[in-house]
């Protein structure tokens, strides 16, 4: 069974299918017994590629610890409290390459943090992620799958988008998704993605639960590394356990049951190119539309833009992402008089990593994340950062 770090599975599958025109590790093993000549590998990557291909399965992982200072641990809009902590995770990746037509992937990602000094009802937060995938590649421009997921968080979460009042609290929540998933590779460079997904929700403490259906998807159009063009389009349908349908005046309806439809279209372009480096880049622009089929109570729609860049040379890489998103309100208004304005809210997220590879199988990184609510109703409106430093070990 041969052992490959996780960052290193994926930097071998990604130049592999560079050098062989294959477009994903789903079918390197044909083309690879095809090369000869000037088409041959690198020798490091050629032998690195040989265990990847090898019948069997993978296992790879990683570990990783950080501490650091977040300065607005509750989301508060008016008494903003910051606390050191510290961060531990653990990565496994379980890869079985195809054999017969049919490839095996397993996940599993954990995620601890705790406070060093603990306010009350926030000693820190924990999340669980595990994933499990059966795939179907009968050949080389054709797969399907189907994932199992599952889920545990424990953390502080703001739920005010889809809450009459502003709701920021310690949450725990548990869920599981099922989806069945293909790729088709179409002429002139197209590919389509569609897929359907079941969600339940489960909330421990709090009034959430939920079950949602989710179908659409994805055209690409990708004839060079340096751009590729994508649009796509989903539709969701979520109905609540035990939240009731409101009034237009945002009092509840007893004996009624909120259901959520949203329709969710995305355009993306990004490329990929070396110059003083690798690069890597991503736009993408979108809108979700959500109807509460009632009073409108809970109608508004969501305008979306983020931005990606990375960039790695020699042993050091940078990623840094940007996210903006406007909601508008079509019926909740702020304030009080004859004609109130509409309720609207901006978020922004950013993200700067940076990381350095300390031989072989450690990495030290340093990370900050900066977050801005903003509101025309004071109580939605708050800021916070988080700064950290760690480093990791890969096995």
């Amino acid at each position: 069974m041969a052992a490959l770090s996780s960052s290193r599975l994926r930097t071998v599958a990604l130049l592999a299918a560079s050098y062989l025109g294959a477009w994903s590790v789903d079918n390197l093993r044909a083309q690879a017994s095809d090369v000869a000549g000037d088409q041959s590998l690198p020798r490091e990557l050629q032998s690195e590629l040989d265990a990847l291909l090898k019948p069997g399965w993978i296992i790879s992982g990683s570990a990783k610890l950080a501490a650091g200072y977040r300065d607005n641990i509750l989301l508060s809009a008016f008494d903003a409290a910051g606390r050191g902590f510290v961060d531990g995770q653990v990565e496994t990746l379980a890869l079985r390459p195809a054999e017969s037509a049919w490839e095996y992937v397993a996940f599993l990602n954990a995620d601890v943090l705790r406070y060093i000094s603990p306010l009350p009802g926030a000693n820190g937060e924990q999340q669980w992620f595990g994933q499990g995938e059966v795939r179907w590649i009968p050949d080389s421009r054709v797969r399907a799958g189907f994932s199992l997921q599952g889920y545990y968080q424990d953390m502080v979460v703001d739920l005010s988008e889809t809450e009459a009042q502003r709701v920021i609290a310690p949450i725990k929540a548990r869920g599981v998704m099922a989806a069945v998933s293909s790729r088709v590779l179409l002429p002139w460079h197209f590919s389509l993605e569609p897929a359907v997904q079941e969600h339940l929700s489960d909330y421990l403490d709090y009034p959430g639960d939920y079950r949602e259906q989710k179908s659409g998807t994805r055209l690409e159009w990708k004839k060079w590394e340096w751009l590729a063009l994508s649009g796509a389009w989903f539709h969701h349908e979520r109905k609540y356990k035990d939240r009731p349908d409101y009034t237009a005046g945002g009092r509840a309806l007893p004996g009624t049951r909120l259901n959520f439809s949203q329709e969710e279209g995305e355009l993306k372009a990004s490329s990929a190119f070396a110059g003083a480096g690798k690069w890597t880049m991503s736009a993408s622009v979108g809108r979700l539309s959500n109807r509460d089929g009632a009073s409108g109570y809970f109608d508004y729609n969501r305008k979306q833009a983020k931005l990606a860049i990375g960039w790695s040379y020699g042993a050091w890489s940078v990623n840094a992402e940007g996210t903006a998103q406007r909601f508008d309100y079509l019926v909740q208004t702020v304030g009080i008089g004859i004609s109130p304005p509409p309720r609207v809210a901006d978020n922004f997220d950013t993200l700067l990593r940076v990381e350095r590879r300390l031989g072989r199988h450690w990495t030290a990184f340093a990370e900050g994340r900066w977050e801005r609510n903003r509101s025309n109703e004071a109580e939605f409106d708050y800021r916070g950062s988080t700064a950290l430093a760690g480093v990791g070990r890969e096995f």
